[in-house]
């Protein structure tokens, strides 16, 4: 049985792995200026901080939107939990230690407005039109752009990590 509902195309998860010194204020601020510097609609979904025996244990849920054409919109989730963090000082800046695993999940939604979801005859129309008309386009353009983007975000992330080691 086909299923002509459009659902959001995920692409490949990429992952970041930090055990060591990192700052997390500047990390956190830079993700925050490339999603406004990109035109996402940021969203922070989740900051919890619970304290535990070996550090505190910190979960960390953002995303943004932004919207490409009327039937097209990139969308990136980004999580973080980071385990054993402490406060340490560093030559005069306050700095996190700590095991830092954050996930990041580019998504290109399709028909993201609902306009061809109304009845089954424009499901047909919205499945045939993204699976054999424009495909390719989605492939080569939408799915590429939006990977770039990531890619783009994966690295302003790895440069913030990348500044403070042991």
């Amino acid at each position: 049985m086909i299923d002509w509902n459009a659902k959001p195309e995920s692409l490949p998860l990429l992952k970041i792995e930090k055990d060591g010194v990192y700052d997390m204020t500047r990390l956190y601020k830079n993700m925050k200026e490339w999603f406004e510097e990109n035109k996402y609609v940021y969203t922070e979904k989740e900051n919890t901080t619970n304290i535990k025996d070996k550090g505190t244990e910190i979960k960390l849920a953002m995303s943004g939107e932004r919207k490409v054409t009327d039937y097209f919109k990139f969308g990136i989730e980004v999580k973080f939990l980071i385990i054993e963090s402490q406060k340490v000082r560093v030559k005069d800046k306050d700095l996190d230690k700590g095991k830092l695993l954050a996930f990041l999940r580019p998504t290109l939604y399709f028909d993201y407005r609902n306009i061809w979801a109304k009845n089954k005859f424009s499901k047909l129309l919205r499945f045939v039109y993204n699976n054999f008309i424009i495909k390719k386009k989605i492939d080569d353009v939408y799915s590429a752009a939006l990977k770039f983007e990531a890619d783009d975000l994966l690295n302003t992330m790895k440069e913030s990590l990348e500044m403070y080691t042991k």
